[in-house]
């Protein structure tokens, strides 16, 4: 009697591990292309922004960034009519809330950042590229957790160098180091996973 609860008991955990992992995989499945997407889209807005602000001295194409969001976020909207709603499972909740988060962080970041720009109210401005690529390594950083994947927890910790680079070249050399943000924590993990899944 005791051996068969002991066995049901185990049998139970296997099963319960096999979920955990097969729900894992699903996402890792179909991660791979919106971290390429978003990541080449944010490569190329801060490559255009950095040439802009370069060459006519405004920072004032910043205000691509936000043009930027509202293509992204159609284009994966359209994207994401085309294919069936799966039920969602509690990793996929997690990632899920993880990047609302940061999206909504972001868009305060980016306000109040530009905001702080009044030094009549502020006497010290708000570091936004700098805010933004730390919390864009915690998100990754928890994607990374959550998936066990370990090139995108290797790069999320790394996001402290780009993100120092934003403070000691401030001005147009942000974008670039948020440009190297995105390459490694989104366009590089998208490829490894993709890869990783085709086989």
């Amino acid at each position: 009697m005791e051996n068969n609860e002991k066995l049901s008991a185990e049998r139970s955990l296997k099963i319960i591990s096999e979920a955990i992992e097969q729900n894992r995989n699903e996402i890792m499945q179909n991660a791979g292309m919106p971290m390429v997407f978003w990541g080449i889209l944010t490569c190329v807005t801060a490559v255009v922004v950095w040439f802009l602000w370069q060459t006519t001295g405004n920072p004032s194409w910043n205000a691509l960034w936000f043009a930027m969001a509202v293509i992204g976020w159609f284009v994966m909207a359209v994207k994401n009519r085309k294919y069936k709603k799966k039920p969602t499972n509690f990793f996929n909740r997690v990632l899920m809330v993880s990047w609302i988060s940061f999206g909504l962080f972001a868009l305060v970041t980016a306000v109040i950042g530009t905001l702080s720009l009044d030094s009549a109210v502020y006497t010290v401005k708000l570091p936004i590229t700098t805010v933004l690529i730390l919390l864009l390594g915690l998100t990754s950083l928890i994607t990374g957790l959550v998936l066990r994947h370990t090139a995108i927890t290797i790069f999320s910790v790394a996001s402290v160098v780009p993100a120092n680079f934003a403070l000691m070249y401030p001005g147009p050399y942000e974008s670039l180091a948020l440009c190297l943000t995105a390459l490694f924590m989104l366009v590089i993990p998208g490829i490894i996973i993709n890869r990783q899944f085709k086989k």
